[in-house]
């Protein structure tokens, strides 16, 4: 009787990977749009599937295993990009993840588990659909973990040059109380933290945004009209939160996963508008 137990629920795992059985890694995941994304990408597709949110504030590799063996694909978001690298040694990875260091995309396929990261190319992709010209000014990138890396290397692909600005002192970033020194020759700031988003939306950063006499564009990765980092911008600038970049990323993330070819560019619209309207 146990082993027909265990047999018919190795099965079942079995039959839900098959299915396209995804979701997303994260804490402390209050509002994602994800799971509307993927749900509209898979009947979009004619897929079956679901999408599951994973809330884990701590990981280790007996986590990982279990979401590894349960799913056959999922995203990874704040704050377990990094560690996610770490914990699955035996993985597959991607070249952007050994050059980031950090992964947001997880395939779990004949046994064999991929790691990916769609957010360097889903970072260039929304800047394309934007139409943004970097001209001669730098790039200031707030906050120094997964996300930025993968911005960064994206903007090294584009040979851009950026500054990356951090709490705390680590090698290749510069301490928030010295970003005055930085600040005119700044076009375009990109938030990657969580500051802004619940349940940050009382926490800002230390930083006199009004000597950035040369800001043109703001991008905040966080999303939702409850995410309060735009705020502190003056109407004249261009401001972007983070939900087209997820568009571009989860699309991306989508066609690893499914192995369709979706353009991120020809569907971006299409996903757009099936998300209006969500309350927040």
């Amino acid at each position: 009787m146990i082993h027909t137990h265990l047999f018919l629920k190795t099965l079942l795992i079995l039959v839900e990977k098959s299915m396209n059985k995804l979701g997303i890694l994260g804490w402390p995941l209050e509002k994602t749009y994800s799971p509307q994304i993927h749900k509209f990408l898979l009947d979009f597709c004619g897929l079956e599937g679901s999408y599951h949110t994973i809330k884990h504030e701590i990981i280790n590799s007996k986590i990982i295993s279990r979401i590894n063996d349960d799913f056959s694909g999922y995203n990874v978001t704040i704050p377990h990009k990094e560690k996610i690298v770490s914990l699955n040694n035996t993985s597959i990875l991607s070249d952007s993840v050994k050059a980031i260091g950090a992964s947001n995309t997880i395939l779990n396929k004949n046994s064999k588990t991929y790691l990916f990261n769609t957010d360097f190319s889903g970072f260039k992709t929304f800047l394309d659909l934007i139409q943004y010209d970097f001209g001669i000014n730098s790039v200031l990138i707030l906050g120094s973990g997964g996300s930025s890396k993968a911005i960064a290397y994206s903007l090294d692909s584009m040979n851009v040059n950026y500054y990356i600005a951090s709490r705390g002192e680590s090698i290749g970033t510069i301490p928030y109380s010295e970003i005055s020194k930085i600040s005119k020759s700044i076009g375009l700031v990109i938030n990657t933290t969580p500051l802004g988003m619940p349940p940050y939306e009382d926490t800002s950063f230390d930083i006199d945004w009004q000597f950035f006499d040369n800001l043109e564009t703001v991008i905040n990765l966080g999303y939702g009209s409850a995410n309060t980092f735009l705020d502190k911008f003056d109407k004249s600038i261009n401001q972007y939160d983070g939900l087209g970049m997820l568009v571009c990323q989860a699309i991306e993330s989508f066609n690893i996963w499914t192995s369709a070819d979706l353009s991120p560019i020809r569907i971006y619209g299409e996903v757009l508008k099936e998300l209006e309207g969500i309350d927040d």
